[in-house]
């Protein structure tokens, strides 16, 4: 009863633990990411690009900075990719003298420069072993783009009421200001004009219709039919430019049959296999955990009353640490698969294999233990140590059980004997063993490295917990079980 208590207690404190999938890279480099409104000019993120170098590069811990206006650096990391060129983007390379040196700045900078200019963000980002935009993406697909925005804007809300989000946009952009062509039908109608011949004049007019691509070595060259004088700075210049009829080859300025009004228009809009999808995205503060923030605004987005048509799902952290998680389950399912076909193999009855196999369970309470007592989060390597953890504890129960039959069938003892006897005689070597593979691990975890720290602490305390309640409950359950099947066998 001791045993199933301390196994069902780990389990729930193991669920209860905050669950980090991917951890943060240790390197004496990080990046930060300047974005600014859309339609800022290459020369204004440069003063905000230029700003911010000044102030690192007055720190004793960066070594050298590399700023980057209107494009992000070259992919120098396989998990971190190139930022799509834009004029309102802009990105600083930092080197600094240490790993601790950049866990430093970066706590230190993150909340006290992320908002420090009025019209851009500062997103100062540590490497890590993820591929997401933002750890908290809420994806709104429909038809409808009214419905989808005035959703997006509840969603956005409901992430800004908690404390723990930092940055809060959609992937759809800001409205940007255009300009609508109103076309008079009844009077292009009477002079030969068409929709798509203004559309076409227009659009060779500003941007030029792609003809073919030639190739110069490896190198695409576009060509482009279009007009010689293509700046147009003012309405009034759309207004004079002249649409050519095809039906009466006739040209007339564009202001004779249409007329020109300013409006706000959407800057993008982002498709989802083929459905209108709007994403909002959200950065949360440094050390807090996604999947727990995540948790708290979930119910609420849940709650929001959807339009037919209208669904909800989930990217960012949730989505990557799903994907993720089923190889990993997959794989340790296959271990235990291996595991147990071994041991049948050995020991000859289904029953003495699983006997052996429960002691998988008590390595549950200790690596629980030693997440919550380090403070490390649940994540891949905490997983990669629990499978390791697993086959090593049920190391333990072979050389007991093993024992306990060899005393039954050779020395004559009774079950209860053995069980005891075994508990006693084996106690040195697994702890020996144990113990020393627990230790081999303290390093990991003094290091405090995000990447092996956890898979130190589930090793060391899962060994020393597990060595324990394997000694004290495991010859009972092998009595109880040996009795149980001489029974059924008279």
């Amino acid at each position: 009863m001791a045993g199933v208590i301390i196994v069902v207690a780990g389990i729930v404190t193991l669920t209860g633990i905050e669950q980090k999938l991917f951890p943060a890279m240790e390197r004496s480099q990080f990046p930060v990411e300047i974005y600014l409104p859309e339609g800022a000019s290459l020369k204004q993120t440069q003063a905000v690009v230029d700003s911010i170098e000044k102030i690192l590069l007055q720190d004793k811990r960066v070594t050298n900075v590399a700023g980057f206006v209107g494009m992000s650096s070259p992919r120098f990391n396989a998990l971190y990719a190139p930022h799509v060129p834009a004029k309102n983007f802009g990105q600083l390379m930092v080197n600094t003298i240490s790993d601790e040196a950049t866990i430093e700045i970066l706590d230190e900078y993150s909340p006290k420069f992320s908002d420090i200019f009025p019209n851009a963000h500062i997103k100062w980002k540590q490497l890590a072993m993820e591929q997401f935009d933002a750890p908290l993406e809420i994806r709104i697909s429909g038809d409808n783009t009214k419905q989808l925005k005035l959703i997006a804007d509840s969603v956005s809300e409901i992430l800004k009421s908690n404390s723990k989000v930092t940055w809060v946009r959609t992937d759809w952009g800001e409205m940007r200001p255009g300009i609508s062509v109103d076309i008079d039908k009844c009077k292009a109608n009477r002079l030969g004009y068409t929709k798509s011949m203004v559309s076409s004049s227009l659009l060779v007019a500003l941007d030029g219709i792609p003809l073919t691509t030639l190739w110069e070595g490896d190198y695409p060259v576009s060509v482009v039919l279009t007009q010689k004088d293509d700046k147009h700075t003012a309405i009034t210049d759309l207004e004079n430019e002249y649409i050519k009829s095809l039906l009466t080859a006739q040209s007339l300025p564009l202001r004779a049959i249409a007329q020109l009004n300013p409006e706000w228009t959407q800057g993008t809009i982002v498709r989802r296999n083929g459905v209108r999808t709007i994403t909002v995205k959200a950065d949360i503060k440094r050390h807090e955990i996604a999947s727990t923030v995540f948790k708290q605004v979930q119910p609420a987005i849940e709650n929001l009353n959807l339009p037919q048509g209208i669904s909800i799902n989930y990217g960012g952290d949730d989505e990557a640490t799903a994907e993720n998680m089923k190889p990993l389950v997959i794989s340790l399912m296959v271990s235990v698969v291996l595991i147990f076909l071994i041991l049948l193999i050995q020991f000859k009855t289904i029953r003495r294999a699983l006997l052996i196999m429960s002691a998988m369970l008590f390595s549950i309470p200790g690596a629980a233990l030693g997440l919550k007592l380090t403070g490390y989060p649940f994540g891949l390597t905490s997983f990669v140590g629990l499978i390791g953890l697993m086959g090593i504890v049920v190391r333990n129960g072979i050389i007991l059980v093993d024992y306990a039959m060899h005393l039954v069938k050779e020395k004559g003892y009774g079950y209860k004997e053995a069980a005891i006897t075994a508990g006693k005689r084996r106690m040195r070597p697994i702890f020996l063993t144990a113990m020393a593979a627990a230790m081999g691990v303290v390093p990991m975890i003094i290091s405090g490295s995000p990447l092996w720290g956890p898979l130190g602490a589930v090793i060391c305390y899962g060994m020393i917990v597990g060595m324990v309640v394997t000694l004290f409950v495991l010859p009972v359950l092998y009595w109880k079980s040996a009795m149980r099947e001489k029974r059924v066998e008279s």
